[in-house]
């Protein structure tokens, strides 16, 4: 950095700091001096002191930068950062719990000032200004540039994971419309202990619901600890993949290996990346050794592309070819062409891509089998409808797919191409067809994927994409896309150009994390055991009353963690697999559902309101909904009737007409 720029950062900073603290407290006092009660509350009055003085403050020592006093103003600002870097490493915890502090001003009780997403911006550039100067102050000499890059990064993957807090409750209930139903479908693999029945495992997501399974082996583990135990595995694989990318291509500016981690994290949970989806990523990246030659090497890296692939194959549909398939990128960026020909080249990455998928398939017939599910229960998404209105801005996802998903590639696709730029002939064509193919193939297959029923709400179906993308781009962007030849000359990069797209590229996947998350909307404790009592006192007067079976399609889980006792586990028909059953029209499944409620098989129904309308596709989850009202709603309403509704948890207790209609 010149002199020039030295001298001229910090009263870019002054600036940024006083009109994002101006906007801070501007934004955060508003609603209060609206209210009136700014100046009747000691605390309001103190935080309008602060600012205040804060403010003049910045805004003296930024006046003070232009005038003839400029060398004192820059003297007081170095001086400070030089009296915090006597502190040294203590420095990363003063960012550590700036980032904190930001994050449970989100997700705790001051979320109602924090919904406004300018008082929420502004107040996260306060802390990434601050947080540049803790990790200069720490001992981290770089650009500025850099310093704000790296803390910007940082605090974004910080407030994510402190914004994951909100996720770990007590609230018997559950915090989101399928939350809880996955604790239930994980505790199938213990059913004997737990309900004293054997039931088959899921047939959607049995990976994921395997990893979730394990606080089960903890007797009577409670549900805030499964909560928590979803919190870790969210963090620790998506983290485990970051950091195996950056120690895989060898990133040995130790301040550029951490924001690649950084930046991986938050671009991973961009979908998100599911964390039983990591899993194959972790264990290719980990043990797959693009350069073995030796018959050992070669078996020892097919048996890692077939154990992960039989995970995928038990995992999602669209994800059996990805270990193959990232072996293969590996591959083609880590081995140059060579000498050799295209057969001996390609054979080996053929073989792996044939051989991962081939295995996937298998695995998933034998669980298919040993699991005890129908068959043709895992197909069901095979059968589902295509909406593909929804790769295009819908009420669903108002950005649309395609467009979304270019928002978050593009400043990445840019990044490729300036680092390529000039070096295209450095590299033999059958390799960049070869990655070009792959990500390509997983990009048009998330597409897909999205259009299906029931999804298209977020862009966690191009999860494949995701991973193989950014294996792609962090490669090439951090030069480790090993040429095939020397270029004599190569084009360079004009320096600001490139600032701004690596900006660009932070900027997206931080806005977007920083601008989710905030608290879950529960009742009281009080409300809470009110409606817990009520549906325990229904319950039993059912049981007192008939013989026949209690059946929960919604919060099943109060059975998994015995919150209600002495009710018996009906195992089908909880909601999770209703509405994909629901949403694939299949018939057995369907019809079977129909004769149990027409048979009078369940004394009481305890399931989230059931409503009849019927919606079109300009409205949020339209056919969703018409597939719920056909399938499932209008045959429970029409055999069953409501015997109560809770009042602060959205749930609907039904028992059998005495006089069904005539029923469809």
């Amino acid at each position: 950095m010149d002199l020039r720029e030295q001298a001229s950062f910090p009263q870019l900073l002054l600036a940024g700091a006083l009109l994002l603290t101006g906007l801070t407290f501007f934004m955060l006092l508003q609603p209060v001096f609206e209210s009136g009660a700014l100046f009747l509350s000691t605390k309001w009055t103190l935080v309008l002191s602060v600012g205040l003085a804060v403010v003049l403050a910045e805004l003296g020592l930024l006046v003070a930068s232009w005038t003839k006093r400029r060398q004192l103003a820059l003297r007081i600002f170095e001086g400070s950062i030089g009296l915090l870097s006597r502190l040294g490493k203590l420095n990363l915890v003063f960012f550590a719990l700036a980032i904190g502090l930001f994050s449970y001003l989100v997700v705790g009780k001051y979320y109602y000032y924090m919904q406004n997403m300018t008082l929420r911006l502004s107040s996260f550039g306060l802390v990434v200004l601050a947080g540049s100067i803790f990790i200069k102050a720490a001992g981290v000499e770089r650009r500025w540039l850099e310093l704000l890059g790296a803390s910007l990064l940082f605090a974004a993957m910080g407030y994510r994971i402190g914004a994951y807090a909100s996720e770990v409750s007590t609230y018997p209930f559950s915090l989101g419309w399928s939350e809880t139903s996955r604790y239930y479908y994980a505790s199938l693999f213990f059913s004997k202990s737990i309900y004293g029945i054997s039931v088959p495992p899921s047939v959607l997501h049995p990976t994921r619901y395997l990893m979730q399974s394990l606080p089960f082996l903890i007797p009577d583990s409670p549900l805030w600890l499964h909560r928590l135990w979803q919190v870790v595995l969210w963090i620790t694989t998506t983290f485990g993949t970051a950091f195996l990318l950056a120690r895989r291509f060898s990133i040995g500016d130790r301040l550029w290996r951490w924001m690649l981690i950084a930046l991986s994290f938050l671009f991973l949970l961009l979908g998100p990346v599911y964390y039983h989806l990591l899993a194959p990523v972790i264990l290719v990246l980990w043990v797959f050794d693009s350069r073995a030659s030796s018959t050992g090497g070669m078996l020892k890296n097919l048996a890692v592309i077939l154990l992960a692939s039989a995970w995928a194959g038990i995992s999602r549909v669209n994800w059996f070819p990805v270990p193959g398939m990232l072996a293969a990128s590996l591959y083609f960026l880590e081995q140059p062409l060579g000498k050799r020909n295209f057969i001996t080249y390609l054979w080996k990455p053929a073989v792996w891509t044939l051989a991962g998928t081939l295995a996937a398939f298998g695995s998933q017939a034998l669980y298919a089998v040993v699991s005890g599910n129908p068959a043709g229960q895992f197909t069901s998404s095979l059968s589902s409808d295509l909406l593909w209105y929804r790769l295009l801005p819908n009420p669903t996802y108002p950005m649309g797919i395609l467009v979304g998903s270019l928002v978050v590639s593009i400043p990445l696709l840019l990044l490729v191409f300036l680092r390529l730029n000039g070096r295209w002939k450095a590299y033999h064509p059958i390799r960049l067809l070869g990655l070009g193919a792959v990500v390509g193939v997983l990009y048009a297959g998330g597409l897909v994927v999205s259009t299906k029923i029931g999804g298209g709400s977020n862009l966690h179906n191009l999860d494949a994409y995701f991973s193989l993308f950014l294996v792609v781009s962090a490669a090439i962007f951090f030069q480790r896309f090993n040429p095939d030849r020397q270029l004599e000359r190569t084009r360079s990069i004009p320096r600001w150009t490139l600032v701004g797209a690596i900006g660009l590229a932070l900027l997206v996947p931080v806005y977007y994390i920083v601008t989710f998350g905030g608290p879950y909307s529960i009742p009281s404790p009080e409300e809470t055991q009110t409606d817990m009592a009520k549906l325990k006192k229904t319950i039993r007067m059912t049981q007192e009353e008939s013989s026949g079976d209690i059946l929960f399609i919604s919060e099943r889980h109060l059975l998994t963690f015995h919150s209600i006792e002495n009710v018996s586990l009906v195992d089908d028909y909880e909601k999770v697999f209703l509405m994909e059953m629901a949403m694939a029209g299949n018939p057995n499944y369907l019809a079977r559902f129909r004769q149990d409620l027409k048979n009078k098989r369940f004394a009481l129904i305890v399931t989230e309101p059931l409503f009849t309308l019927q919606k079109d596709s300009q409205e949020i989850f339209g056919e969703e909904n018409n597939a719920w009202v056909a399938n499932v709603s209008e045959p429970i309403l029409c055999y069953y009737t409501t015997q109560k509704r809770l009042r602060e948890i959205p749930l609907q207790l039904l028992i059998p007409r005495s006089d069904p209609q005539d029923c469809p």
